[in-house]
This record gives structure tokens, C-alpha cells and sequence, in this order.
């Protein structure tokens, strides 16, 4: 939680009028709702509820921004409501948003993976062992010993073996510089 959060959550709100945007008449549509002041510093009211109680398009979204109130609670229809809120868009992009919220998240995604077996877990295990780096030690001349000395200058693969400055390491670690360049 970042400090702002912490600070409005620390306000205590004893008027609906002392919620920023929150003016008379928007008070009075939230005291004749189902869902006090409270439940827009908690966050359990969404843009599309305060929109259904009769608060104005403008300080409801200024509500949401405010409070970092969601949309919707409900899906569906989000995103469509949400492309005609947003400034900017193109007609274009409209259309692509109103087009993007459909079910295609329910579509089952291809699955591939290195061994064929199509599972999720082998795939990120096939992963895991291509993206780790080589460790100091499979460079023959380089035992367990001095890679933990080259780990105190912050050399723990090849990769950054190759790349390091070696007058850099040798100073770091006090070591004579032919001893880093073999």
C-alpha cells in the first residue's frame, strides 16, 4: 500500500460531503443508495453502481479515479462501457475494444511445449532450465572455492564472467591482475 493509500484510508469521513467530489446533491443520491460513503473509501462500490443510484456520469468518474474504484463488479460489458468513457479514442479503436470484449477468453489456447507432452508444468520447467545462467564453476580452471570469492564481486555466471572488467575484479577481490586475465 502505497503512503497515499495508507493516508486516505486513515481519514475519518463523518459527513458524505467531506469524500472529495462528493457536493450536496451527490450526497443525498449516496444516503438514498444501498451503499454508504464508507463503501467508496473501501472500495466495494464500482463506477457502474454509483452510476445505477443516480450520481452524475462526470463525479462518478471522478469518484472512480479518485478512490481507484473499479468499473464493474460484473463482467461482460465492461470493457464496451469503458471504451466510451475513455478519452481519445478513435472510432477504430472503439470498434476494436467492443470487438475484444466478447468470450474469447474462454477459448482453450494451444499448448505447446518442448518434450510434446502439453503440459503446463513441463513447459515452465523446460523454461526455467533454458533461462538459467551458466554458473562460474562450469569454466574447467574455476573450482567452488574461487567462484565464491568471484561471487563477493558479484560474478556468479559466465555470462558476467565474460563480461567483467578484470582490473575492476582484481581490485575488488585484491588479486593480481594476471591472475584474473588467465
Amino acid at each position: 500500500m502505497t503512503e497515499n493509500e495508507t493516508h486516505k484510508a486513515d481519514v475519518t469521513v463523518t459527513e458524505t460531503t467531506d469524500v472529495k467530489f462528493v457536493g450536496p446533491a451527490t450526497a443525498a443520491v449516496i444516503d438514498d443508495a444501498s451503499f454508504g460513503v464508507e463503501a467508496i473509501q473501501n472500495r466495494t462500490v464500482s463506477y457502474e453502481m454509483l452510476r445505477e443510484a443516480g450520481v452524475n456520469p462526470g463525479v462518478a468518474g471522478r469518484l472512480r479515479r479518485e478512490h481507484s474504484l473499479s468499473w464493474s463488479f460484473e463482467s461482460g460489458n465492461d470493457l464496451t462501457d469503458r471504451s466510451t468513457q475513455v478519452r481519445g479514442l478513435q472510432d477504430e479503436e472503439r470498434a476494436w475494444i467492443a470487438a475484444s470484449s466478447g468470450d474469447w477468453e474462454r477459448e482453450t489456447p494451444e499448448t505447446a511445449t518442448t518434450d510434446g507432452s502439453g503440459e503446463a508444468e513441463a513447459e515452465e520447467a523446460a523454461w526455467r532450465d533454458r533461462s538459467s545462467p551458466d554458473p562460474v564453476t562450469d569454466v574447467p580452471e574455476i573450482d567452488d572455492r574461487l567462484a565464491d570469492e568471484l561471487a563477493e564481486a558479484g560474478i556468479t555466471s559466465v555470462r558476467s564472467l565474460a563480461i567483467a572488467n578484470p582490473e575492476r575484479v582484481a581490485d575488488s577481490l585484491s588479486f593480481e591482475r594476471n591472475r584474473v586475465t588467465k
